[in-house]
């Protein structure tokens, strides 16, 4: 028993200080733009394939490379949205640009999840990472969310300011127990992990509210990275504006 709670614990620990968030934004000069979010579990990976056992027949190694386009999900299980409620179903088609790439190697240790979507105007990509839970949780058959937050992300974009917005959400007191239940299973196992932003603007960079931020591209893009940690116990760490 002791021996099956010890590998658990590994495992977990494995998993939650080994990803790495990249979220980068690419701003055209009408206002639209790209968005991506990359997942990078290689370390993860590693650092399983080191407690499998050695040994002459162990399976070929698992290599998978492959793009989802989420509007095919839609397609595919259009009677279970139209099922949905409204607002959810509008959430979903809010999304239907968006595509995963998914890479991974075992052989070569990698592990990586690409979210990217091209967006005509800013609002398209406010509180897209619930969007891609809701479609991730269409295309799993799952009727019911279990990871709740606390908050979402709004982005606001103008000619003289861009503004990353943290809004703290209003929950039930269910989902503010099922938030919390969360927070201390997983939340000893964030340390080592790190959330990275980089915003790419096509136009110079004069003043970022955020402290310690790193530029590139001749002052047009900036690069902020957090610890996993930090950003769980204060979401409003990454609540900053820019201005051209």
């Amino acid at each position: 028993m002791k021996k099956n709670l010890l590998l658990l614990t590994t495992l977990l620990s494995l998993f939650f200080t080994s990803c790495q968030f990249t979220e980068e934004i690419t701003f055209n000069k009408n206002g639209s733009g790209h968005y991506n979010l990359k997942v990078d579990m290689s370390q993860m990976l590693k650092g399983m394939s080191g407690l499998k056992e050695k040994d002459s027949l162990q399976k070929k190694p698992e290599k998978v490379d492959s793009t989802i386009y989420f509007k095919d999900i839609l397609t595919l299980k259009k009677d279970s949205i139209a099922k949905l409620s409204a607002s959810d179903q509008a959430i979903l088609h809010a999304i239907k640009d968006l595509k995963l790439h998914i890479n991974m190697d075992e052989e070569k240790e990698i592990m990586v999840m690409d979210y990217a979507m091209d967006f005509r105007e800013i609002s398209q990509i406010n509180a897209i990472q619930e969007k891609m839970e809701k479609a991730q949780q269409l295309q799993d058959n799952k009727a019911k969310k279990d990871n709740i937050t606390d908050h979402e992300v709004q982005y606001i974009y103008s000619k003289h300011q861009f503004q990353r917005k943290v809004v703290m959400k209003e929950l039930s007191e269910e989902d503010r127990q099922k938030f919390e239940d969360n927070q201390s299973q997983y939340g000893m196992f964030m340390n080592g992990s790190t959330f990275k932003l980089i915003y790419n603007f096509p136009k110079k960079i004069k003043k970022v509210s955020y402290p310690d931020v790193s530029y590139a591209n001749n002052h047009k893009s900036l690069i902020i990275e957090v610890s996993m940690d930090s950003l769980t116990k204060n979401p409003k760490l990454l609540d900053f504006q820019v201005e051209f």
